[in-house]
């Protein structure tokens, strides 16, 4: 008779250690999909901000290109580099000779850590008509 109260804690022992490494279980898959889903929202919201900036470099670019394009419709001899400021960015085109009527702007801006670049061919100026606008890398 003196066993059956050992016997009887061992086995509250047992049943208080699986409860115990159940917990500890269930906390640990509990907190790595916490992580899992942290990390996931982190790498989310960075990829929009990328998304933000790059738009930014691309309108930009597009602006300075414009304004490239202006330039040359207003001075059909026009050739050269130029910088302008556009808000707190600055971006770069350059407008080159081919040949005739035939000119090329590459334009360029950055954003941050993002460059954005365009190549334009125009082939008359009366009226000034674009042949090509392409992103290039």
């Amino acid at each position: 008779m003196a066993l059956a109260p050992y016997a009887n804690n061992m086995n509250n022992l047992h049943r208080g250690f699986s409860t115990l490494l159940i917990v500890i279980l269930l906390g640990g898959v509990a907190l790595g999909l916490t992580l899992s889903l942290s990390t996931s929202s982190v790498w989310s919201i960075r990829g929009s901000v990328d998304a933000k900036v790059s738009n930014q470099a691309k309108s930009l670019v597009n602006a300075c290109a414009e304004i490239a394009l202006e330039t040359l419709r207003e001075n059909n001899g026009y050739t050269g580099t130029d910088s302008v400021l556009i808000g707190s960015n600055t971006c770069t085109y350059t407008v080159t000779n081919t040949g005739g009527s035939t000119r090329t702007i590459t334009a360029s801006g950055v954003v941050e850590d993002i460059t954005r670049r365009v190549t334009i061919t125009t082939n008359t100026f009366n009226p000034l008509v674009v042949s090509s606008w392409l992103e290039v890398p």
